[in-house]
């Protein structure tokens, strides 16, 4: 699972190679608003390629994710564009993205739009692949990826917040115009999202649920029905946490939900600081990489795309058989459990 890699030594812009470290920021207008980014794009181009955006956290900035985090390099090696947009400065001169912070009450920044409009210029730009397009953050960029994840989800693919949470604002006004697949990761001992939530707001974020009771919120929308944990080797020993890896998928869709519980770690990107059993980078990826347009759901049988009479009628005309086609749950007959997933993802 560990990935271990370089920072990259050389940043494509256009057709003007340039150092990462010198990469510039590029102007972006929104919503009254000059917003900036930088992009990499790997030496060998490719029509269609995946676009993945990087958020950083509270205070951080998008440098510091494109030189520190090993997605340049990473890029190169899988043929991917990776961009780092900067949240705007709060009165502190703190950039940060808008989810809603108790200390942020009065400011109102276009976050979702920013984003959304940015991913969508760039796949016009750069000719990149609307279905594999994805974003991922740390700490307050995890928190901006739940919040895309419930409100942006017909442009970005899947999301991976990476050690953030929910404000139970957002919890509670959830609705996902489509769900997609999610890879997240949470320290049990992280002193500042704290696992356990904060429900009394002590922490002075805003409240939040349990990261547990975050991930359930996750799996019940997928209608996420079998979870499989996995621990994973602990290559060092050292840092003082260990990696379990639960993964959720469902009978109903093709959705998962991949959760690495880091026992014992902190408020850190893993193979960056803190857990160096895995390199959250790669793992990221490999779990971008695996998704591409949409997959059928199971229960559409007919391949119409929609769930309804046709399905249930050829269902119904294999009853009893062990017909692979309309054995929805493969469980080696074709009965009422077939049914019940036919109903369950009845289209509206």
């Amino acid at each position: 699972m560990t990935h271990p890699f370089a920072l990259t030594a050389a940043l494509l812009i256009g057709s003007s190679l340039t150092t990462a470290v010198d990469a510039q920021n590029l102007g972006f207008e929104h919503d009254g608003l000059s917003r900036q980014y930088r992009i990499h794009i790997p030496p060998q181009v490719s029509p269609s390629m995946p676009l993945v955006l990087v958020l950083h956290g509270y205070g951080g900035n998008n440098n510091d994710m494109l030189n520190n985090y090993g997605w340049t390099q990473l890029a190169n090696e899988e043929g991917f564009v990776v961009a780092f947009p900067n949240g705007t400065r709060d009165q502190n001169n703190q950039r940060f993205w808008d989810v809603g912070y108790d200390f942020h009450q009065g400011i109102d920044i276009d976050d979702d739009g920013f984003l959304r409009e940015l991913a969508l210029h760039l796949q016009n730009e750069h000719d990149l692949d609307p279905d594999r397009t994805f974003v991922t953050g740390f700490s307050n960029g995890a928190e901006m990826c739940f919040q895309l994840a419930c409100r942006e989800s017909e442009t970005f693919m899947a999301t991976a917040p990476i050690i953030g949470m929910m404000l139970d604002t957002l919890f509670t006004n959830c609705s996902p115009t489509v769900v997609r697949p999610m890879l997240s990761m949470n320290g049990t001992a992280d002193s500042v999202t704290w696992f356990g939530g904060d429900m009394t707001n002590a922490g002075g974020w805003g409240a939040y649920r349990p990261i547990p009771e975050t991930m359930e919120f996750w799996a019940e929308l997928m209608e996420s029905n079998s979870i499989t944990s996995t621990q994973l080797p602990d290559f060092d020993p050292s840092d003082g946490s260990t990696v379990r890896l639960d993964v959720y998928n469902s009978f109903f869709n093709t959705l998962e939900l991949n959760y690495y519980l880091i026992q014992g770690g902190g408020h850190d990107w893993p193979g960056r600081s803190g857990n160096m059993d895995i390199d959250a980078t790669y793992e990221i990826w490999q779990f971008f990489s695996g998704i591409n347009a949409p997959v059928p759901n199971p229960a559409d049988v007919t391949n119409d795309g929609i769930v309804d009479g046709s399905d249930l009628t050829l269902v119904l005309a294999y009853w009893g058989s062990n017909d692979e086609d309309t054995d929805i749950n493969s469980d080696g007959i074709v009965d009422a459990a077939d049914i019940t997933f036919i109903l369950a993802s009845w289209s509206n």
